[in-house]
């Protein structure tokens, strides 16, 4: 009784949580222009990294992955290949962002061999400008998605701002990555000073352009034990990359170079305005590893940048107690829900639940949808809202909580703490949109 009791209860608080205005602050939505592009049918969604890693994870091939998601090829042998796996995957946390997704947006409640067809149509026609907007503004109630990028390229200001990379300025593995942003950048990189001016030239336009913060995603290929470098090694470092004997980014030497383009980057981002995204968690795809999810190395870091905002992305899932033991002793590391709602339903449920106890209440960013498909953001969004919903029931049933209180979080973790973050709170000026029908299930 008590358990149908928290079910009906969360059930309400997912209808109030739709009701308060999103920051959706890490995103990797297409963008609309190449959508409209871009035929997809249901299946296709599957040749997303995500649903795909998990159809391979259950044994399907690459080739028959990518075979079932060619839009261009027939839809009836594609789901003949198809179904056998579905029935592995369908209860994962990715596999119920998409259904979410075509739930509020189309009115399909499953993918089935006889919902697969109309599904698809109804995806083909909304294949129109204007899409986006009637999704991600009217019926997600997003109020702006921070768009991750490698460079500053422009975005629609209407729904998004852009998140560009540093990367390419911290990861430099050779001469002729230095070449090409000599390229496009029109700079002259002969010293690691002019490479480090540049950085801060870099930062300066970007915040000047409107962007709120930067990202850096070292936890693909290291650990994250930044160390604090000199200039001088870094500087004999970069004179051997320019002269060839430089021994490679995952060299000791390139560790070095990079350790210091690190503390660089984050001091230029900090100064100019912007907080630091970070990717902390498992490697997306097939055989990804957990090297880069440990963020307790970064100590470091976060000492030397005290005035700084390290934004976690993904919290450093799946050490979830690690990385609130550093958000709640620093105050400039922020723990972000980005990706880990759907990686982990239940992990976010029992997380949320632990740091609201442990954390400070606005250290917590409740939602980041890195997805490509409008859809699914929606979709990433809905099982978002279902997991706070159903951590606040639990503690209301508790009595740690009561109603009124759980809906102010609610707001706080979608709203108002990433809008500190990132400095938007210009946005809560806005009108309220009411959502849609099922924008809230």
């Amino acid at each position: 009784m008590v358990r149908e009791h928290t079910r009906e209860r969360a059930a309400g608080l997912v209808g109030a949580l739709a009701a308060f205005p999103c920051i959706n602050d890490h995103s990797h939505v297409v963008s609309e222009p190449e959508r409209l592009a871009r035929d997809l049918d249901a299946l296709a969604y599957f040749g997303h990294p995500y649903q795909s890693a998990d159809l391979q994870s259950a044994g399907m091939s690459a080739q028959d992955n990518a075979f079932v998601a060619d839009a261009a090829g027939p839809l009836d042998e594609r789901w003949a290949r198809f179904a056998p796996y579905w029935a592995q995957i369908r209860l994962t946390g990715f596999s119920q962002c998409v259904l979410e997704g075509w739930r509020a947006v189309f009115g399909v409640d499953d993918l089935t061999a006889e919902t697969v067809g109309p599904l698809s149509a109804a995806i083909r026609a909304a294949r129109r400008p204007g899409h986006y907007a009637e999704v991600l503004r009217d019926r997600a109630n997003i109020a702006v998605s921070l768009v991750q990028m490698e460079d500053l390229v422009e975005v629609d200001r209407e729904l998004f701002l852009p998140m560009p990379r540093l990367n390419r300025f911290s990861m430099v593995a050779s001469r002729a990555n230095v070449e090409a942003i000599e390229r496009d950048y029109d700079a002259s990189l002969t010293t690691l000073d002019d490479l480090v001016a540049l950085i801060w030239r870099t930062c300066r336009a970007w915040r000047a352009a409107g962007a709120p913060a930067i990202k850096l995603s070292q936890s693909y290929h290291r650990p994250m034990d930044f160390a604090v470098r000199t200039a001088g090694d870094a500087a004999a470092v970069y004179g051997r990359l320019l002269d060839g004997s430089y021994a490679g980014l995952n060299s000791a030497e390139g560790r070095l170079l990079e350790d210091y383009l690190v503390f660089v980057c984050c001091r230029a981002a900090t100064e100019t305005g912007m907080a630091i995204q970070f990717h902390v968690g498992p490697r997306a795809g097939v055989y990804g590893s957990l090297e880069g999810a440990t963020l307790a190395p970064m100590i470091d870091l976060f000492r030397a940048n005290r005035d700084a905002r390290f934004d976690i992305s993904h919290a450093g899932f799946p050490y979830l107690g690690e990385a609130a033991v550093l958000a709640k002793t620093c105050s400039n590391v922020f723990l972000n829900m980005s990706w880990i709602h759907i990686y982990s339903p239940e992990a976010c449920q029992s997380a949320l639940r632990e740091w609201l106890r442990m954390v400070p209440a606005n250290k917590i960013l409740g939602f980041g949808d890195d997805v490509y498909w409008v859809d699914t953001i929606l979709g990433h969004l809905i099982v978002a809202r279902q997991n706070v919903a159903r951590a606040l029931a639990g503690m209301i049933e508790d009595g740690l909580l009561a109603e009124s209180a759980a809906l102010d979080l609610g707001r706080r973790l979608f709203f108002d703490n990433p809008a500190a973050v990132y400095g938007l709170g210009h946005l809560a000026a806005r009108p309220a949109v009411a959502t849609a029908s099922g924008a809230g299930r």
